[in-house]
């Protein structure tokens, strides 16, 4: 096969002919060195060596060594052009069962009423262009090309594998001494690379080391075949769960808080290689959409996943000892969740499907044990686990699972869409968040106290499903836009709803989930229009989102008072407030005029939604920063990188929808935001001044000015070219106003008029 990109005109017909002449060719080879060996050893090395009578002395020693190795060449050359013919047939049988895998989805997509032509391509036959079936058949035949695609795919990833294989035969270790020929040739061919890989794991588990020489063998196996799935799911089929589980076991107590640096290294990189290895073995279609996942769970791969994932349902809750790391034995779940989290690039439906094995296990509605995932910590009677330990051992499982599934917003919000299923409600309401204890002496005795553990996967997950971003940083980065879903916004109302009842109390100061509030934070930053739109009385001039989140006034104005006591969540809301409201007045400013209504009455009403969630948020930061001493002015300074970045992400998504419709819309954006940032900076960093706040009446005008003053910027910005000095003033007049009334809409506590 050539070395060019393989399609599907390459595969189907071709017999691989050149494979099986170039293997005889070698045979033949194979052959002549052989006879090569017999004329050697009869009439040079038997004639001469040994025999003092024909040559005997120094020089006849030292010949004898020379014709000893001239023996090893010729015998290794012998294997490896063995060892080379083998692998050329057993390349060209593989090829074979492949192609033959092509042939067989064409001839079934024909057969089902398609057309499959010379380059692979499946097309309708004979469809009227209104027939109603057109669409639903396109999208069947979709899903034949992309079959018939993956499926010419495997044969080009097997043509590269025996390429690579060619050329680790002739270059690979001599385990005859050879200094010129491959005598581990023809061993190298009988056995599989992914077989080879599990046997020296398996040697690793067992033995519990390795030599050098076996390492550099099975690292370059790992390495060499790390992207081919083939290699892997055999490697995880020979290990099988168990095995896989049970290695998993000694890299983590090598790397416990013992052992050399040369040590850690080696099983750190044998760890992401395991990751990788599930990763690449593990890739599955969605179970909606795409391929049918009912079709692919007969191939070759979805048998093997079905498998493979039937026995770690069994081996995760299997108990293992890790030496090194803890004296206790940790389950395989805990196991695995730790070598998936030194690696990416997992399938959505795998992370799923974990996560919901590992809820079966700890569930008791499920028939599981709340208890299951609890270790020790580390004290002095007691050989548990470390703070070091811990931040790299996942003991709680399936928020290490939530953790990597943060990194995929769909998989997360497929995961707890609570339309799909209850995941959600259980883990805000009904799981066990405690995996750890710590032994107390008291005078009473010794017992053993409960430790909860990071739910920093939970809030992860949540923040991606709900934003429709990758999760895990404080700033992430500009280009990462919001990317809102249907399934994301059902996640956001469940979430709203949970928080909101009992008035917040889940998210109070000492709430359960008070820890999540910055995640909560980002997350109704993003929902910016929706929430200005309910709590707005739908006054608001731009358009609502689509679909609009289902939120309640009462709820959302409760989830925001709690949520906007956090100094983090506070900032992210409030910039994204004012944002949304300055594009909402750069809106009635330069969109076309509305016989409705007055240019001051539209502008009143591009303030009035955004004005209420300032009252909201202000009685939130009042109350938090000088009633309960809660946080300092250097906590609201410290977060003014991140809100800025992060509106401007909910600002691009509104911008995005009226620079559609208006052209006067871009200028905005080119140089109104900066103003509406660098302005709404510096008043956030003058109201958390103590030298301008000295008491509640004087905190609650300076938040009230500093939203006001973004209003007033926008009013600027947008009609600076249309409106005179005395009509920006009149504007401004107006603003001002309706920002007053809004501001005080739904808050309970006001400023005491005897306060100075």
């Amino acid at each position: 096969m050539s070395t060019e990109v393989i399609g599907y005109e390459d595969v189907i017909g071709e017999e691989f002919h050149a494979l099986e002449t170039a293997a005889e060719g070698w045979e033949r080879t194979a052959a002549g060195f052989e006879e090569a060996e017999a004329d050697h050893r009869s009439h040079v090395f038997h004639a001469t060596s040994g025999n003092a009578q024909v040559w005997s002395g120094l020089s006849a020693d030292a010949a004898t060594d020379r014709f000893e190795a001239t023996e090893r060449e010729l015998a290794a050359a012998q294997l490896e052009c063995k060892g080379i013919a083998r692998l050329l047939r057993d390349g060209r049988s593989e090829l074979l069962r492949l192609r033959d895998r092509v042939m067989q989805l064409a001839a079934e997509a024909e057969e089902a009423g398609f057309t499959v032509n010379r380059v692979g391509w499946v097309s309708l036959v004979d469809r009227q262009p209104n027939d109603p079936e057109t669409a639903r058949l396109a999208e069947v035949a979709a899903q034949w090309r992309l079959e018939i695609d993956r499926a010419v795919s495997l044969v080009a990833a097997a043509d590269l594998n025996l390429r690579q294989d060619l050329r680790e035969a002739v270059s690979g270790l001599d385990v005859m001494g050879s200094s010129i020929f491959n005598g581990a040739a023809l061993a190298f061919a009988d056995i599989p690379p992914g077989q080879e890989a599990a046997e020296l794991a398996a040697r690793l588990t067992d033995e519990g080391e390795l030599s050098d020489q076996e390492w550099f063998d099975l690292n370059r196996l790992l390495a060499t075949h790390a992207n081919d799935p083939a290699f892997n799911r055999l490697l995880l089929t020979e290990l099988g769960a168990d095995g896989l589980l049970a290695l998993s076991a000694q890299v983590a107590g090598r790397l416990g808080d013992g052992g050399d640096e040369e040590t850690r290294q080696r099983y750190a990189t044998l760890e992401q290689r395991l990751a990788n290895a599930v990763s690449v073995a593990t890739q599955t279609p969605a179970r909606e959409g795409g391929v049918p996942y009912g079709q692919w769970v007969h191939t070759e791969e979805g048998l093997f996943y079905e498998s493979w994932m039937s026995d770690l349902r069994q081996a995760g809750t299997e108990r293992y000892a890790a030496p090194g790391l803890t004296s206790e034995q940790v389950t395989g779940y805990q196991l695995l969740t730790t070598v998936l989290s030194s690696g990416d690039g997992y399938a959505d439906l795998f992370l799923q499907d974990l996560a919901d094995g590992i809820r079966t296990a700890e569930d008791p509605s499920r028939g599981g044990r709340p208890d299951i995932w609890r270790l020790r910590m580390d004290t002095g009677n007691w050989e548990g686990l470390s703070e070091n330990e811990l931040s790299r051992f996942t003991v709680d499982p399936l928020n290490a699972v939530l953790n990597i599934m943060a990194g995929s917003p769909d998989a997360s919000a497929s995961y707890l869409d609570p339309e799909r299923n209850d995941n959600l409600d259980y883990l805000l309401n009904d799981r066990a968040w405690t995996h750890l204890s710590l032994e107390m002496v008291t005078s009473q005795g010794i017992h053993q106290s409960p430790v909860e553990t990071s739910r920093d996967g939970m809030a992860n997950a949540l923040e991606a499903a709900t934003t429709g971003r990758p999760a895990g940083t404080d700033t992430p980065p500009a280009d990462l836009a919001l990317n809102r879903t249907e399934a994301g916004a059902r996640v956001m109302e469940h979430v709203v709803t949970t928080f909101a009842a009992d008035n917040g109390a889940a998210i109070t100061d000492d709430g359960d989930w008070a820890f999540m509030r910055p995640e909560l934070g980002r997350m109704a930053a993003a929902y910016m229009g929706d929430l200005q739109e309910i709590l707005g009385d739908s006054v608001g001039v731009l358009d609502p989102p689509e679909p609009l989140a289902d939120f309640s006034p009462s709820g959302a104005a409760a989830f925001l008072s709690q949520v906007g006591r956090d100094p983090d969540a506070h900032g992210y809301i409030s910039a994204a407030q004012q944002a949304y409201t300055a594009m909402a007045v750069d809106y009635v400013l330069c969109s076309p005029t509305d016989e409705r209504f007055t240019v001051t009455e539209r502008v009143e009403h591009a303030v009035w939604s955004g004005s209420i969630i300032a009252g909201i948020l202000t009685e939130a930061r009042v109350t938090a920063v000088y009633e309960d001493g809660i946080a300092s002015d250097e906590d609201f300074n410290r977060c003014l990188d991140a809100w800025v970045e992060f509106s401007g992400l909910v600002l691009d998504e509104a911008v995005s929808k009226v620079t559609d419709r208006i052209p006067h819309g871009a200028a905005f954006v080119e140089w109104g935001v900066a103003e509406l940032f660098d302005a709404g900076t510096e008043a956030l960093r003058r109201d958390s001044s103590q030298e301008s706040a000295d008491n509640a009446n004087d905190v609650y005008e300076e938040l009230y000015q500093e939203a006001l003053l973004s209003a007033k910027r926008a009013v600027t910005v947008a009609g600076g070219d249309d409106f005179d000095e005395q009509g920006l003033h009149h504007l401004h007049n107006s603003v001002a106003t309706s920002y007053r009334v809004g501001f005080e809409q739904r808050i309970g506590w006001s400023p005491d008029p005897e306060e100075d």
